[in-house]
Protein backbone atom coordinates (compact mmCIF):
# COMPACT_ATOMS: atom_id res chain seq x y z
CA UNK A 1 0.00 0.00 0.00
CA UNK A 2 2.66 2.10 1.07
CA UNK A 3 3.71 2.36 -3.03
CA UNK A 4 0.27 3.32 -4.20
CA UNK A 5 0.93 6.97 -3.68
CA UNK A 6 3.87 7.01 -5.38
CA UNK A 7 1.86 5.29 -8.08
CA UNK A 8 -0.76 7.39 -8.42
CA UNK A 9 2.21 10.67 -8.10
CA UNK A 10 3.69 9.30 -11.20
CA UNK A 11 0.57 8.68 -13.07
CA UNK A 12 -0.36 12.23 -12.51
CA UNK A 13 3.14 13.93 -13.51
CA UNK A 14 2.84 11.45 -16.23
CA UNK A 15 -0.51 11.65 -18.03
CA UNK A 16 -2.05 14.65 -15.67
CA UNK A 17 -2.22 17.72 -16.88
CA UNK A 18 -2.19 18.98 -13.29
CA UNK A 19 -2.26 17.37 -9.75
CA UNK A 20 -5.58 18.54 -7.84
CA UNK A 21 -4.63 19.18 -4.62
CA UNK A 22 -5.09 17.26 -1.37
CA UNK A 23 -9.68 16.84 -1.28
CA UNK A 24 -9.06 17.28 2.44
CA UNK A 25 -8.26 20.62 2.60
CA UNK A 26 -11.27 21.63 -0.73
CA UNK A 27 -13.66 19.99 2.02
CA UNK A 28 -12.29 21.85 4.58
CA UNK A 29 -12.22 24.86 2.49
CA UNK A 30 -16.13 24.19 1.74
CA UNK A 31 -17.19 24.65 5.41
CA UNK A 32 -14.52 26.68 7.03
CA UNK A 33 -14.38 29.53 4.10
CA UNK A 34 -18.21 30.78 4.51
CA UNK A 35 -18.03 30.48 8.30
CA UNK A 36 -14.90 32.25 8.56
CA UNK A 37 -14.85 35.25 5.31
CA UNK A 38 -17.08 37.43 7.47
CA UNK A 39 -14.81 36.78 10.66
CA UNK A 40 -11.66 37.80 8.81
CA UNK A 41 -13.20 40.92 6.85
CA UNK A 42 -13.96 42.14 10.66
CA UNK A 43 -10.17 41.42 11.96
CA UNK A 44 -8.33 42.29 8.89
CA UNK A 45 -9.00 46.25 8.92
CA UNK A 46 -8.95 45.52 13.21
CA UNK A 47 -5.39 44.24 12.62
CA UNK A 48 -4.32 47.02 10.37
CA UNK A 49 -4.86 49.37 13.16
CA UNK A 50 -8.88 50.60 11.75
CA UNK A 51 -9.73 51.68 15.71
CA UNK A 52 -12.53 54.19 13.96
CA UNK A 53 -10.42 57.08 15.53
CA UNK A 54 -7.81 57.73 13.56
CA UNK A 55 -9.47 57.70 10.17
CA UNK A 56 -7.03 59.79 8.13
CA UNK A 57 -3.75 57.51 9.29
CA UNK A 58 -5.82 54.33 8.58
CA UNK A 59 -6.59 55.35 5.03
CA UNK A 60 -3.35 56.87 4.36
CA UNK A 61 -2.30 53.17 5.50
CA UNK A 62 -4.44 51.76 3.30
CA UNK A 63 -3.81 53.77 0.16
CA UNK A 64 0.02 53.10 0.82
CA UNK A 65 -0.70 49.57 0.95
CA UNK A 66 -3.27 49.21 -2.29
CA UNK A 67 0.05 50.98 -4.36
CA UNK A 68 2.59 48.55 -2.88
CA UNK A 69 0.14 45.53 -4.22
CA UNK A 70 -0.70 47.57 -6.93
CA UNK A 71 2.93 47.58 -7.97
CA UNK A 72 4.05 44.20 -6.98
CA UNK A 73 1.23 42.43 -9.18
CA UNK A 74 2.40 44.48 -11.68
CA UNK A 75 5.83 42.73 -11.72
CA UNK A 76 5.34 39.40 -12.62
CA UNK A 77 2.56 37.45 -14.48
CA UNK A 78 1.68 35.14 -11.96
CA UNK A 79 1.90 37.00 -8.03
CA UNK A 80 0.95 34.75 -4.77
CA UNK A 81 0.19 36.21 -1.76
CA UNK A 82 0.45 33.58 1.03
CA UNK A 83 1.14 32.11 4.79
CA UNK A 84 3.81 30.49 5.10
CA UNK A 85 2.07 28.18 7.93
CA UNK A 86 -0.96 27.93 6.13
CA UNK A 87 -1.38 24.40 4.50
CA UNK A 88 -3.60 26.27 1.72
CA UNK A 89 -0.94 28.43 0.70
CA UNK A 90 1.10 25.46 0.57
CA UNK A 91 -1.02 23.71 -1.41
CA UNK A 92 -1.71 26.59 -4.28
CA UNK A 93 2.28 27.27 -4.19
CA UNK A 94 2.97 23.31 -4.38
CA UNK A 95 -0.24 23.13 -7.74
CA UNK A 96 1.83 26.15 -9.32
CA UNK A 97 5.14 24.75 -8.79
CA UNK A 98 3.95 21.04 -10.29
CA UNK A 99 2.31 23.04 -13.39
CA UNK A 100 5.79 24.82 -14.02
CA UNK A 101 4.32 28.10 -13.36
CA UNK A 102 6.63 30.94 -12.87
CA UNK A 103 5.27 33.02 -9.93
CA UNK A 104 5.86 36.17 -7.27
CA UNK A 105 5.42 34.64 -3.71
CA UNK A 106 5.08 37.48 -1.22
CA UNK A 107 4.54 36.32 2.32
CA UNK A 108 2.51 38.18 5.05
CA UNK A 109 3.62 36.38 7.28
CA UNK A 110 3.80 33.07 9.11
CA UNK A 111 -0.36 32.88 9.55
CA UNK A 112 -3.80 35.24 10.24
CA UNK A 113 -3.60 35.30 13.97
CA UNK A 114 -2.00 38.40 15.96
CA UNK A 115 1.47 38.36 16.52
CA UNK A 116 1.92 35.93 13.54
CA UNK A 117 0.76 37.92 10.70
CA UNK A 118 3.63 40.25 9.83
CA UNK A 119 1.65 43.10 7.19
CA UNK A 120 -1.93 43.33 8.65
CA UNK A 121 -2.04 46.50 6.26
CA UNK A 122 -1.15 44.82 2.99
CA UNK A 123 -3.82 42.13 4.05
CA UNK A 124 -6.48 44.35 4.74
CA UNK A 125 -5.93 46.55 1.75
CA UNK A 126 -6.08 43.09 -0.59
CA UNK A 127 -9.81 42.97 1.41
CA UNK A 128 -10.57 46.79 0.74
CA UNK A 129 -9.18 45.68 -3.44
CA UNK A 130 -10.81 42.93 -4.19
CA UNK A 131 -13.18 42.05 -1.09
CA UNK A 132 -11.01 38.88 -0.15
CA UNK A 133 -8.70 38.86 2.84
CA UNK A 134 -8.18 35.58 3.51
CA UNK A 135 -4.43 33.56 1.69
CA UNK A 136 -3.87 32.22 -0.30
CA UNK A 137 -4.51 35.19 -2.49
CA UNK A 138 -3.52 34.73 -6.46
CA UNK A 139 -3.15 36.95 -9.03
CA UNK A 140 -2.65 36.58 -12.88
CA UNK A 141 -1.88 39.83 -15.41
CA UNK A 142 -2.47 42.10 -12.16
CA UNK A 143 -5.99 40.60 -11.80
CA UNK A 144 -7.11 38.75 -8.65
CA UNK A 145 -8.28 35.15 -9.65
CA UNK A 146 -8.96 34.49 -5.23
CA UNK A 147 -7.48 31.35 -3.39
CA UNK A 148 -7.00 27.97 -3.91
CA UNK A 149 -10.51 26.97 -3.95
CA UNK A 150 -12.86 29.91 -4.45
CA UNK A 151 -12.51 33.28 -5.68
CA UNK A 152 -12.86 35.16 -9.20
CA UNK A 153 -13.08 31.80 -10.11
CA UNK A 154 -10.09 30.03 -7.83
CA UNK A 155 -7.23 28.38 -8.72
CA UNK A 156 -8.31 25.15 -8.79
CA UNK A 157 -12.05 25.90 -10.39
CA UNK A 158 -9.61 27.97 -13.22
CA UNK A 159 -7.46 24.72 -14.11
CA UNK A 160 -10.93 22.85 -13.92
CA UNK A 161 -12.63 25.26 -16.62
CA UNK A 162 -9.26 25.20 -18.65
CA UNK A 163 -8.64 28.45 -18.32
CA UNK A 164 -5.94 29.23 -16.50
CA UNK A 165 -3.20 28.54 -18.48
CA UNK A 166 -4.91 31.07 -21.15
CA UNK A 167 -4.77 33.54 -18.71
CA UNK A 168 -1.22 32.76 -17.47
CA UNK A 169 -0.18 32.71 -21.00
CA UNK A 170 -2.08 35.95 -21.85
CA UNK A 171 -0.58 37.54 -19.16
CA UNK A 172 3.41 36.70 -19.92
Amino acid sequence: MFESADIVRYLYKTYALWTPPSELLEGASAVVTPLLRPVYQKLAPLQAGSSGEDTAAYDAAIAKATSEIEEEVASNAVVVYTYSLSPFCTEATALLDNLNVNYKEISLGKEWLPGLIDHPVKRAALGTMTGQTSLPHVFVGGKSIGGIFSGTPGLVPALEEGTLMKLIDEAT
